[in-house]
């Protein structure tokens, strides 16, 4: 039970998240704790019931329809009544620009899911702790002002309120350095591992091709000369020196993503798309799609990139299609600072439990049915997040897929430069 003398009554937490598991998670766990506990499941509900009674505290998810957590967060704080509420977002999106964004829009704190009951109850409790002392601290300096009989021992208050806080202060710097040092190690750890499989892909390239040309003088020999199973085998030996050598390829494409030479550019979002069905016509053919789009919008960033992701976000659609022939629509709409895409099929669908899971990479979920590398939709994410976006899944087995992701508009990229540019907004 939250007994701690500072807080007082027991403080009114506010829980937002779209997903009711989560939010009945949160809420038991907090209502063990002695806290007052109110929960909604959207944006606008949130909106709603911080004005008509402001918690103390806010648990804001980040993903979810309509209005997402950034946008929620900037409404609160540009509104008077509601902009002193701690806002605590709780997502499972770890980039670091996820966080950066978070902060930029006036969150205090930042969990990342899945979370640890200790870490959240004792974010809770700080963060609770802090927005206390800082409203103690404005209403002594008012009596200060007041009751100039008083003066002696409000300055006392004040300076060990002060003392508290610099504490406080100092602890989170600590944190922020630590939590600094880690991100350069795991870029460091990234580089590394990106130059390691560079090379091995390499080296591996010109054995496999060695043994592919045999292989294939293998085939080429007289007839009687091999039986019926020798044939048999040498055909799988060309075809999984083929896959193999696509693999190597995309292994390579994507190590590289981070090294590429092109300049961020104006790009028309319509002649990309044209451009991936250019390139994949064969598979749109041989499957009788239909590839529709609306029109796009014009965006920043490197050309052979966005062609790449567009061709294998279509092409996965055309890949895993259901009886019927692909059915495919690609669109866009300005939300914020952000162009949202979708591209929409009318396929397989898979289970919403591994939408996540997709995106790592060499991860499948019909490696046995469907041909592939598992190495596509890690690049789309690569791919998206270094164009300062995210990139998510909606789906349900049987009634296929829509994958989202996100452009910054030109706004939205000198945002972000100087965000970047002075390391976090205060």
């Amino acid at each position: 039970m939250n007994s701690d003398p500072m807080m007082g009554n027991l403080a009114d937490i506010l829980i937002v998240d779209d997903e009711p598991n989560n939010l009945r998670l949160l809420s038991n766990l907090l209502k063990q704790q002695g806290y007052k506990v109110r929960a909604v499941l959207s944006g606008e509900m949130a909106l709603s019931a911080a004005k008509l009674m402001q918690p103390e505290l806010i648990l804001l998810d980040i993903m979810m329809p309509d209005m997402d957590g950034y946008h929620v967060c900037h409404q609160l704080k540009n509104e008077s009544e509601t902009c002193q509420i701690p806002v605590i977002f709780v997502s499972a999106k770890d980039q670091g620009f996820d966080k950066v964004k978070a902060f930029a829009v006036g969150g205090v704190d930042y969990i990342t899911k899945p979370f640890q009951v200790e870490e959240v109850i004792a974010r809770i409790n700080c963060h609770l702790k802090l927005n206390y002392l800082q409203m103690k601290l404005e209403e002594q300096n008012y009596q200060l002002q007041a009751e100039m009989c008083q003066r002696n021992a409000a300055e006392k208050a004040l300076q060990e309120q002060n003392k508290q806080l610099r504490q406080e202060i100092e602890r989170r710097q600590i944190t922020e350095l630590a939590l600094q040092k880690a991100n350069q190690e795991l870029a460091r750890s990234n580089a590394d591992l990106e130059q390691f499989a560079a090379i091995a892909s390499h080296d591996l390239r010109s054995p496999l091709a060695t043994i592919n040309g045999y292989a294939q003088l293998l085939q080429m020999c007289e007839k009687g000369q091999l039986n019926d199973k020798s044939n048999e085998f040498v055909e799988q030996i060309i075809k999984l020196c083929d896959r193999t050598d696509l693999l190597i390829g995309e292994l390579l494409s994507y190590a590289h993503l981070n090294h590429t030479q092109e300049q961020f550019q104006l790009l028309q979002s319509d002649r990309l798309v044209q451009q991936a069905l250019e390139n994949l016509a064969t598979e749109i053919y041989q499957n009788k799609a239909e590839v529709t789009y609306d029109a796009l919008p014009t965006i920043i960033g490197t050309e052979s990139q966005f062609v790449q992701l567009f061709q294998n976000l279509i092409e996965n659609a055309i890949k895993y299609r259901r009886e019927e022939p692909p059915r495919i629509h690609v669109s866009a709409l300005l939300q914020d600072h952000d162009y949202l895409f979708s591209i929409q099929d009318n396929g397989i669908g898979i289970d919403e439990q591994y939408s996540e899971h997709i995106f790592q990479i060499f991860k499948r979920l019909h490696a046995q049915d469907y041909p592939g590398t598992g190495i596509g939709l890690a690049t789309c994410r690569k791919i998206v997040e270094q164009h300062g976006g995210s990139i998510w899944l909606k789906s349900e087995v049987g009634q296929g897929s829509t994958f989202y992701f996100t452009v910054p508009t030109a706004k939205g990229v000198v945002e972000r430069q100087m965000i970047a540019a002075i390391g976090h907004p205060n």
